[in-house]
């Protein structure tokens, strides 16, 4: 693959970090990115007959780094997360390697790390964690490039494919479709058996006054002289166009970006081997994060027909929660500050998803979204805004770093999606910090 000398440098000294060790203890995050690329490492270290520990988590705080430093490892591969706390890990008493695409806060003699972003790579749009960890087991062993599929699966959790593929997500998804791991081909992106069911039960895209509203939609198919009964894959030319179009219409009215009009059609990645497509699987590895059953996920990715019977159970079960939270936005609204609006969001585990499908499909779209969950003494705080907020200044990742710093707390990721933690009873003077940090980004 075509990759810079010096980040493709960085891998290797990732590998090197891998192979010398006897034992590997791996740590990732939970959303679906985190998954797959956990998974994809698991794989990988199951072929190599490596012995290793995994262990999914939320977040990488100093409870986790203190914890990991008792521990006693030889070697620690961190996933989807380490680049933000590297000052911690270089407080581990062993050989560290992180693999991961959210911004970093510098350069370490001690932590290896391979970023894109320190060499020249989006890591926001090109490269996430998933790729990072598939590139790192191609480099193990060619033979693991059966582990694309999974990798095309975190691309999609991560919304890296929003717009078309790019840069090394763009490679990796050509060498899995030459080498058939992966087919594609365009359609409508709705999931569900018959079409009324999937509009219905769609919170991505979240139709306003459609979603969760199954008679609306009966009354909706109505006025097209459609079927509501009519099989996902049925629908003729004539009419799947008509329903493309007034879907459109609907975004379109709810004030949604014309990057995300454009997604309702899509390319769809299928996987011959797991009989589903990346979407899907992607779909499957979120549930299984934000319904507290990680290993369950990983399970599905190495080929457990149980574990993908299961993860289908969550993943009902997971849409229905978000289905709720997402309608409670609608009806209820959020509150506005200057150039933020945020919301409190009762279950932390939903508090990233829900802020991001109501950014990205009911809110205002000339402001970013704060959602706010108190949890014990703590508050975490999720954020999303839209790529053409970052064109315009927008740094969430920056913003919420120095928000949180100056009550306490710690935060970072990205751009358009940042995270944090503040102390309990800090939150307000946090988010008037957010507020005026982002005005002047936006000014």
């Amino acid at each position: 693959m075509a990759l810079p000398d010096d980040f493709s440098d960085s891998l290797k000294h990732a590998l090197k970090v891998v192979n010398n060790a006897g034992y590997l203890r791996v740590i990732s995050h939970y959303d679906a990115d985190g998954l797959a690329a956990a998974s994809i490492i698991v794989g990988a270290l199951t072929r190599a007959k490596k012995q290793f520990h995994l262990t999914i988590s939320k977040s990488l705080d100093s409870d986790m780094i203190e914890s990991l430093a008792k521990e006693g490892n030889e070697a620690v591969l961190f996933l989807d997360m380490g680049s933000g706390q590297v000052d911690g890990l270089e407080t581990l008493d062993a050989k560290v390697a992180a693999l991961d695409h959210h911004k970093p806060i510098r350069k370490s003699k001690k932590v290896v790390q391979a970023n894109p972003h320190f060499y020249g790579i989006d890591g926001m749009t090109e490269l996430c964690s998933s790729a990072l960890g598939f590139l790192l087991a191609a480099m193990m062993d060619p033979c693991n490039w059966e582990l694309s599929p999974i990798a095309i699966a975190g691309i999609i959790g991560d919304r890296q494919h929003m717009g078309g593929m790019k840069g090394v997500n763009q490679q990796i998804l050509d060498y899995a479709v030459d080498k058939r791991f992966v087919t594609v081909q365009r359609g409508l992106n709705l999931k569900g058996h018959t079409i009324a069911d999937a509009i219905a039960d769609s919170v991505d895209p979240y139709f306003v006054g459609l979603s969760g509203r199954k008679d609306n939609v009966l009354a909706f198919l109505d006025t097209m002289k459609i079927n509501p009964e009519t099989p996902m894959g049925a629908l003729d030319e004539v009419l799947r166009r008509k329903l493309t179009s007034m879907l459109s219409l609907r975004l379109m009215g709810q004030g949604c970006r014309p990057e995300t009009v454009e997604e309702l059609v899509t390319e769809i990645h299928w996987i011959p081997a797991m009989s589903l497509s990346a979407s899907d699987l992607a779909d499957l590895l979120n549930a299984c994060g934000r319904m507290d059953h990680e290993g369950l996920g990983v399970a599905m990715c190495m080929g457990d027909r149980e574990a993908l019977e299961r993860a289908g159970e969550l993943r009902r079960e997971y849409n229905a929660k978000i289905m709720d939270r997402l309608l409670s936005v609608e009806a209820d609204g959020v509150e506005q500050m200057d150039h933020i609006q945020y919301f409190n969001a009762p279950d932390p585990s939903l508090a990233g998803a829900q802020c991001g499908l109501a950014m990205q499909y009911i809110l205002d779209q000339a402001k970013p979204t704060i959602a706010i969950s108190v949890v014990k003494d703590k508050v975490k705080v999720s954020s999303r805004g839209t790529k053409f907020l970052v064109s315009k200044g927008l740094d969430l990742s920056a913003a919420l770093k120095k928000a949180s710093e100056k009550v306490g707390g710690i935060g970072g990721g990205h751009a358009v999606a940042s995270g944090a933690t503040v102390p309990a009873g800090r939150d307000k003077e946090f988010l008037e910090a957010v507020d005026d940090i982002v005005g002047l980004q936006l000014r």
